[in-house]
């Protein structure tokens, strides 16, 4: 490739980014931090620029359009930070206007397409750069400078297991496990990689691979006389992430999660040798860590460990005409394996879905019949934790049921017997969906994200979906509110019952109560003008007692230990998921006799020890400790104040007010709670 326009050395460059995500948010404080570049212009399809507020200036000129970004200013340097399948048109845009361009990871997601890329810069002498900033962290550094300890390589395993999430980085669309893996995959393969690159003979090749469609790689690589060993996964525990390396005089651990390098030098073959190496690499853990944790908070500014640095060397390089600071062919190697691993990755899903689909289609045959005249029952966030037990228990009570959601879900995560339908009640969407159906149940609700993402997925969705529904003249609305948008026991001084305002407008409590609050007086107050007959069932914080985990206000686990706070003997009112479907599907059975507003709660709650006692038959492997709750009642006007401080303009959070118990008249609870499961 050819290198960069020389120039000033010291003139910061002219930096455009396309994409302003989270990631994005990364790349501003790291061009920020080194100073060798200025943001000149910003970019998003979806127009929203605001994760990018207090970075970069209001003033900074923003665009809808790459195109008319870059029409519009000239920048030396563009970065990528948008979805994988945009990359390659995108880098081949900019380089025709001629900048040069950093791609966030995955690079591309086809070798066809970084050949194009990265042929298109040659000819344009422009330089390119991926987003594999673990190469300039730390420990990776520190790995480099230590290889000639070692002796020769002889093997090298890159492990890398993360945890799952739900929502990609536009945190709206769901993220499948695959999704996910492919989208960190370039990590652990570019450091793999990076480590055999030194090997002599031809470049790494894959000998074997096993993937399981739920998330998990398993690699083997031959590079010479060097092996090497990749694995991926989302279900191995605890998080990690490392690189080790074996020569024929001592290793090396490069670990990522700590921020620092273990040095075993030598043979390690003597006596001696094999009784020190414990406790050398114990001594090499603990410093290590320590300074390592305390470098990533000191330098949380500059955003991911190692961008900083990769990006001040890429600019560099631009400045200077110098080869970029990652070569072509590791670029090029590393989405070869990428799109390997992705191809037998989906082959697997595929056949694991078919397979799945068979046994679904075996399962609804074993269902009870349909009977049409209970009318078809739409239920919103059908796929969600209480949307999905609702569909299946009205589906075997013989409701026919559709499950809508964002997206179709796979057979593997379907319900048998029940249609899916997909729409985004936030905005547009097709009002076929509500064909022929007699019921709605809105499960449906945001879960994540800023006041933005609550109000549009949680509220506006209410909005459209009750207007739409008054349209096709559906008449029956079970809305699925929440406890958490009374007002506090505290407040009103005594227990919570059906009869308490709910605490409308408050922003404090936090987005998600702030958004449950309006969506409900949206429902309370526009449904009957709409000609709807409304229900409101308020659930407590759900669980899954047939899978249990413990409810956020009993405590919280720090490593091997799980601190419960307050007293054994004080009460937490949940509401068990399968429970609540049984209440539910009673409401759709019976909505005249049903209560226009229900606090959906356990009729006798278990009292803190009972639920710790729970969680450590199935946790073994932690201790319970008491925390007293005045503890955290002394010491919560300093916390608060420290986040003020750490925090700046975001809210603090009552930390003794999250873990307090709510009081609650169970009274009407327990009533239909019988009455649902008479009527099961």
């Amino acid at each position: 490739m050819t290198m960069g326009q020389q120039g000033n050395t010291t003139t910061p460059l002219d930096v455009a980014l396309i994409g302003c995500g989270k990631m994005a948010v990364h790349h501003a404080k790291a061009i920020k931090a080194h100073g060798a570049g200025r943001i000149v212009a910003l970019a998003d399809p979806s127009g929203d620029r605001s994760k990018l507020d207090g970075l970069v200036s209001k003033d900074t000129p923003f665009f809808t359009s790459a195109a008319d970004l870059l029409k519009s200013i000239k920048p030396t340097v563009v970065h990528i930070a948008t979805p994988p399948a945009t990359h390659a048109d995108l880098a081949m845009l900019c380089l025709e206007h001629g900048a040069h361009v950093y791609v966030e990871k995955p690079f591309t997601l086809r070798l066809a397409e970084v050949d194009a890329v990265l042929e298109a810069a040659r000819k344009a002498g422009r330089s390119v750069c991926a987003g594999h900033q673990l190469l300039y962290e730390a420990p990776a550094r520190a790995l480099t400078a230590s290889l000639p300890l070692i002796g020769r390589v002889v093997h090298v395993e890159s492990y890398f297991s993360f945890k799952t999430v739900r929502k990609s980085n536009d945190g709206r669309s769901l993220m499948s496990p695959i999704d996910q893996l492919l989208d960190i995959l370039p990590h652990p393969v570019y450091t793999l990689l990076d480590a055999l690159g030194g090997a002599p003979g031809t470049a790494p090749q894959l000998q074997s691979l096993y993937v399981r469609p739920e998330g998990e790689v398993h690699a083997l690589l031959q590079a010479g006389e060097t092996t090497g060993v990749l694995v991926v996964t989302l279900r191995g525990r605890p998080i990690d992430s490392y690189l080790r390396v074996v020569g024929t005089s001592g290793s090396l651990r490069a670990d990522f999660v700590r921020g620092q390098l273990t040095r075993l030098a030598g043979p390690g073959t003597s006596a001696v040798g094999i009784l020190s190496n414990p406790y050398r690499e114990a001594m090499q853990i603990l410093v290590g860590s320590t300074r390592g944790f305390a470098s990533r908070i000191l330098n949380k500014g500059k955003g991911y460990p190692g961008l900083a640095e990769l990006i001040e060397a890429f600019y560099n390089s631009i400045r200077h005409g110098t080869p970029p600071p990652l070569s072509p062919s590791s670029i090029r190697e590393t989405v070869r394996l990428c799109e390997q691993v992705g191809q037998r990755l989906r082959e697997a899903k595929a056949e694991f879905e078919t397979s799945a689909e068979a046994d679904l289609a075996a399962r609804a045959r074993q269902l009870p019949p349909i009977v049409a005249e209970k009318g078809l029952v739409l239920v919103t966030g059908g796929s969600g934790m209480l949307g999905r037990a609702v569909v299946a228990e009205l589906r075997q009570c013989g409701w026919p049921v559709r499950a809508l959601g964002r997206r179709v879900p796979p057979p593997s995560e379907r319900e048998a017997g029940v249609e899916y339908a997909k729409a985004d009640l936030g905005g547009e969407f097709d009002t076929t969906v509500l064909s022929g159906v007699e019921t709605i149940v809105h499960c449906a609700a945001e879960t994540a994200g800023g006041k933005e993402a609550h109000e549009r997925n949680s509220v506006l969705a209410t909005r459209n979906l009750l207007r739409s529904a008054a349209k096709a003249s559906i008449q029956r609305f079970i809305h699925i509110s929440s406890l958490a948008v009374l007002k506090t026991s505290k407040e009103m001084g005594g227990p919570l019952d059906e009869q308490t305002p709910v605490d409308a407008g408050n922003l404090g409590r936090g987005p998600y109560v702030w958004g449950k609050a309006e969506s409900e007086r949206e429902v309370v107050e526009q449904g009957p003008v709409l000609g709807l007959k409304v229900k409101v069932i308020r659930p407590g914080p759900l669980v899954d007692f047939s899978d249990y985990e413990p409810p956020g206000r009993l405590g919280r686990e720090l490593g091997p230990i799980y601190i419960a706070v307050g007293s054994r003997s004080n009460r937490i009112n949940l509401c068990d998921v399968g429970m609540a479907a049984q209440v539910i599907r009673a409401t759709v059975q019976d909505m005249d006799s049903a209560p226009a507003v229900l606090n959906l709660v356990e009729p006798i709650a278990l009292t803190r020890e009972e639920l710790l006692s729970r969680w450590l038959r199935k946790r073994p492997d932690l201790r319970g400790v008491w925390l007293p709750a005045f503890v955290l009642s002394v010491a919560s006007p300093m916390l608060i104040l420290l986040q003020r401080i750490a925090l700046g303009n975001k809210t603090p959070i009552d930390i003794a007010a999250a873990f307090a118990s709510e009081q609650y008249n169970t009274a009407l609870a327990a009533q239909v709670v019988e009455r649902a499961r008479v009527k099961a």
